[in-house]
């Protein structure tokens, strides 16, 4: 068994996915950390499956599984739960295909869950500089979420919705994770906090190439998943039930 499996999932990332798996590579090596990498393909048909398959026989180190979701296109909470299930280490860790999370970070994370956290979320907004990286329009979006967060569940989050995050498996897996798109993350953060767990937070920026990387996230398509899932957690606190 290993202490942490590290979960990427992927959809049409052959053009970046060697850069992410090198990194980690480079990582695990470094610190020693005993881990797995789990690609969780959904649907691609650039390759992404040969090139991780390619990368796993070049990089044994990461003992590396390639998973084939059919048929795809399932969402990235899909994903995410698919790789849930699959996993075996005690604690996981999400990592973006396109290599835009600072993966270096990762020792730090996994220190805080021996600790005693359930979950670490790479924060891009307690360090001011971190989240100037984000688009304008998108740093709004936190800023009006966070705000909501404050009023509906009385409590102060720094970033809910990062998917670049660790985190105890069993623990995540007993809440019953539900969403099918990038609203898995807040739902993980909610549930976790509702649940008495404990959150800690690490300081980090994502590495934005233009021109690169998944670009698999539109706010367009999340903000009513993100709603709902908040929705869902303030009824929960207040102690009515969800039909």
């Amino acid at each position: 068994m290993f202490e942490l499996s590290i979960l990427v999932c992927a959809h049409n990332e052959a053009h970046v996915l060697e850069r992410s798996l090198v990194s980690l590579h480079s990582v695990m090596l470094h610190e020693s950390i005993s881990a797995e990498v789990v690609i969780v393909d959904d649907g691609s048909d650039d390759g992404t499956v040969d090139l991780a398959v390619k990368l796993s026989a070049r990089m044994p180190e990461l003992h590396m599984r390639v998973l084939e979701r059919t048929p795809g296109h399932g969402g990235y909470g899909s994903m995410v739960r698919y790789g849930l299930a699959h996993a075996s280490g005690r604690y996981c860790a999400l990592v973006a295909a396109d290599g835009s999370d600072p993966v270096d970070l990762i020792p730090k994370m996994l220190g805080e869950l021996r600790k005693g956290s359930q979950l670490v979320i790479c924060s891009r907004y307690i360090d001011v500089q971190h989240g100037a990286a984000l688009t304008p329009r998108f740093q709004l979006y936190q800023k009006v979420y966070r705000r909501a967060i404050r009023v509906l569940l009385k409590q102060e989050i720094t970033d809910s919705t990062n998917g670049f995050r660790a985190f105890d498996r069993a623990f995540i897996q007993s809440m019953g994770l539900s969403s099918t798109k990038f609203s898995v993350c807040p739902e993980m953060t909610f549930k976790t906090l509702l649940s008495g767990g404990a959150i800690a937070y690490v300081p980090g920026q994502p590495t934005l190439r233009p021109g690169e990387g998944s670009e698999k996230f539109k706010l367009s398509h999340e903000i009513v998943g993100y709603g709902l899932v908040l929705f869902r957690s303030a009824l929960h606190r207040a102690g009515l039930r969800w039909f």
